[in-house]
C-alpha cells in the first residue's frame, strides 16, 4: 500500500474515515479506503478470510483493542460489502 505521510493535520483528517461498529458506536479509521481496495484486489473468496485480512490491515494503521476485534471485523466486512459487493 502506497501511503504517504500527511503534510498537515488537514491532510491527516482526510485520510480518516468513520466506521460504525455494531451498536452504533463510531470510530475513525486511518486509510480505510486504501485497505478496502487492497483487500478487494486480493480477490479472496472466503468471507472469513476477508474479515481476517481486513482486521489485520486495519491494525497496521489503527489501534484495535483485542476485546473489540469481533466488532471491528463485522463493521469492516459490512463496509467492504457495501463498497465492493459480495465477491
Amino acid at each position: 500500500m502506497e501511503s504517504e505521510k500527511p503534510c498537515c493535520p488537514a491532510a491527516a483528517a482526510r485520510m480518516m474515515k468513520k466506521l460504525v461498529l455494531p451498536g452504533g458506536f463510531q470510530v475513525g479509521i486511518a486509510n480505510l479506503d486504501d485497505i478496502l481496495k487492497e483487500v478487494a484486489e486480493s480477490k479472496l473468496a472466503d468471507d472469513n478470510a476477508i474479515r481476517k485480512e481486513l482486521i489485520k490491515k486495519v491494525k497496521i494503521y489503527n489501534y484495535v483493542a483485542p476485546s473489540a476485534d469481533h466488532e471491528y471485523s463485522e463493521a469492516l466486512f459490512n463496509e467492504y460489502r457495501r463498497q465492493y459487493g459480495k465477491r
